[in-house]
């Protein structure tokens, strides 16, 4: 079987939602004629309990339609007159009902110089081209640039500077996806360009194809109802291939998660631009397509009342929140809060999210790698920085120091192999494969979320029974938790040549093997929520000091104007009468949460309300003051909303 290398005479600049792909080294475009946000949208999320007529005056005063609902995260997409973003943000920001408002931002997609190239160097052993599988020091291919030009060229690295995937394939090799239903068969969303399904690698893989974007969108991004989330940039089947590659069969390259099979999701589409001088393709993103991919991802999928498609295990997003200025620079841009909060939601039904942390090679934070989570403050992606074939730090890659550790782990980002669409190549469809070797974090982030597969995998084969994410629990750990910590804690903290992996990530670099074989149970007991409150009048505080759980941290919601705190022991003045539903969440040092919640009713100034609260008694209670009918506390972490509201738990 012979393998084709994509030829093309553009180079390619893309903007995509959250989308930076593989480039070592900053481009020199100057006066790019691209805004970093979509010209006419807005985001705007209202405070709880905003009355119709104040939102509908809201939009009214800010020129906005609305488009849709982000109903997970209660954020609204709005459509403003064009070119009058800045303006609608002013209104929004001013309005007292509204939490928050920003541009739907795009991110930046950087593709790299493609020029004709032979077969890869390993001849017809194309296996050996993926040395960040398993790397003996073999000779493998990349692509050289220099001042004449891109050429393929041959080069070799250290022995053990992989991610161990052979071992871990000894262990566990997934499972394909026969039921989409099924909650017990770990399946991987692909938030990115689309991917052409129909190559040789990739035949059979693919869940669904889920457009977000529409079938015409852009500069000749055109799919058809056959093939909705089709890939007219190559970086969707890129990733997706790393991930889900066919394996095992005798053709191509193998895929990380060796069975699984993963979800499409094409948030990306192509447009054009100019510097002034020359036109460039890119690819345009915004984040209200990423974030209702991945609301779609995280939730169950029904089809006239009935299940079509349970949610899946792992969401992947090889993108990030950069920006190239007009003189060319890549540089971050600000975080979204409804990325965040979309993530946040994923996370919070048990998705393993998984982002690459860019590629501007300094420690400045890039989303939705940084993502936190909007109550607790704790990190919900796993943050993916790209190593070498020495185990190195990739030159281009972002990192963290120990001081401020955002990056969670490393994974090989330099000269990865993979697969392309078959038309950029000129080839036929299914005739052959398109390959290329591309460099980026984008290309780090798939091998660990093909790797939280497996881990997923493992859990269902060594524990019968297990549910679907959004229920599934190892021992009171929400199982997401368990994948994300075996993947961290296991991974290798000593680089293949003594280096400290430590003083660029929080964990070490991806060991596939190790995290397959890593026992679940957690040392400690997992936390335990709790907190007492004293309301004199409207002004109350409030202390976790109930609480119990290794190297606890606070994350108070305290039910009224979106305020929030995160400090032990913690006092609000709500300033007025009513029922508040006040939320704790406390986080040890393993990164498990417990969530307990108590209604508060205040009734008027002179009366005290007290109480107690417990995420596993359910049994709280208060005693309130001046004559009244006692506090309103009691509950557990599992309280219906309905019933805290009414202060029944």
């Amino acid at each position: 079987m012979l393998f084709y290398r994509l030829i093309t005479t553009l180079l390619t600049l893309g903007l995509c939602s959250m989308l930076n792909l593989a480039h070592a080294k900053p481009l020199d475009f100057k006066h790019l004629s691209a805004a970093p946000y979509v010209p006419d949208r807005v985001l705007v999320k209202f405070k709880a309990g905003s009355a119709a007529s104040d939102i509908g005056q809201a939009h009214r005063a800010a020129k906005g339609q609305h488009r849709s609902t982000l109903e997970s995260i209660g954020v609204q997409v709005i459509q403003v007159p064009s070119g009058h973003v800045p303006a609608a943000m002013k209104v929004y920001q001013s309005n007292p009902n509204v939490l928050y408002a920003e541009p739907d931002y795009y991110r930046l997609l950087v593709m790299p110089n493609e020029e004709a190239g032979p077969t890869p160097g390993g001849g017809a052993n194309y296996f050996s081209e993926q040395w960040y599988l398993h790397n003996e020091g073999q000779d493998h291919a990349y692509v050289l640039t220099s001042i004449l030009g891109e050429q393929i060229a041959i080069t070799s690295g250290t022995v053990d500077a992989d991610i161990n995937a052979p071992a871990a394939w000894d262990l566990n090799i997934g499972r394909a996806t026969t039921d989409p239903t099924a909650g017990n068969t770990p399946k991987v969303a692909v938030l990115d360009s689309g991917a052409a399904c129909h190559t040789l690698e990739l035949e059979g893989k693919c869940i669904e194809q889920v457009n977000e974007v529409g079938l015409s969108a852009g500069y000749f991004d055109n799919c058809s109802v056959t093939d909705p989330a089709c890939d007219n940039l190559g970086h969707g089947t890129f990733v997706s291939s790393e991930v889900a590659a066919n394996t095992n069969n005798g053709e191509g390259m193998a895929g990380t998660g060796w069975a699984t099979s993963v979800g499409i999701f094409k948030v990306c589409y192509q447009e054009l631009v100019t510097d002034g001088i020359n036109f460039f393709t890119v690819g345009l993103c915004p984040v209200s397509y990423s974030a209702a991919a991945i609301e779609k991802a995280s939730q169950d999928l029904f089809e006239g009342g009935l299940l079509v498609r349970s949610r899946y295990h792992v969401i992947t997003m090889s993108y990030g929140s950069d920006w190239l200025d007009a003189e060319g620079n890549i540089s971050p841009t600000t975080p979204s809060n409804a990325e965040c909060d979309a993530i946040a939601d994923a996370w919070d039904r048990g998705v393993v999210v998984v982002a690459a942390a860019g590629n501007n090679g300094d420690t400045t934070r890039v989303y939705p790698a940084a993502c936190t989570h909007p109550i607790s403050g704790e990190s919900t992606v796993i943050s993916v920085a790209a190593s070498d074939h020495n185990d190195d730090r990739a030159s281009f890659s972002t990192y963290s120091w120990p001081s401020d550790p955002w990056v969670s782990l490393a994974a090989p980002g330099e000269a990865i192999f993979g697969i392309l669409p078959e038309v950029q190549c000129g080839i036929p469809a299914g005739s052959d494969s398109c390959v290329n070797w591309w460099d980026g974090t984008s290309m780090a982030a798939p091998l660990v979320a093909g790797g939280a597969a497996l881990v997923w995998t493992d859990l269902y084969e060594d524990n019968a029974g297990l549910p679907g994410p959004g229920s599934c629990d190892i021992d009171g750990v929400p199982c997401n938790q368990v994948v994300r910590q075996r993947l961290q804690n296991s991974a290798a903290t000593v680089g293949a040549n003594g280096q400290d992996m430590l003083n660029w990530t929080q964990y070490g670099r991806l060991d596939l093997a190790a995290a397959v074989s890593d026992p679940v149970p957690p040392a400690d007991p997992p936390p335990i929520a709790a907190f007492s409150y004293n309301c004199a009048g409207y002004d109350c505080s409030f202390d976790a000091n109930s609480a119990s759980g290794n190297g606890l941290s606070y994350a108070w919601d305290f039910g009224a104007n979106g305020a929030t705190s995160n400090t032990e022991a913690s006092h609000y003045n709500y300033g007025g009468s009513g029922s508040y539903t006040v939320t704790l969440i406390v986080t040890d040092a393993d990164s498990r949460t417990s969530t307990v919640s108590a209604s508060v009713r205040l009734k008027n100034a002179k009366r005290t309300v007290s109480g107690d609260v417990t995420a596993d008694s359910g049994d709280g209670g208060g005693d309130g003051g001046d004559g009244g009918d006692g506090g309103d506390g009691g509950g557990s972490g599992n309280c219906p909303p309905g019933k805290a509201a009414k202060g029944k738990c």
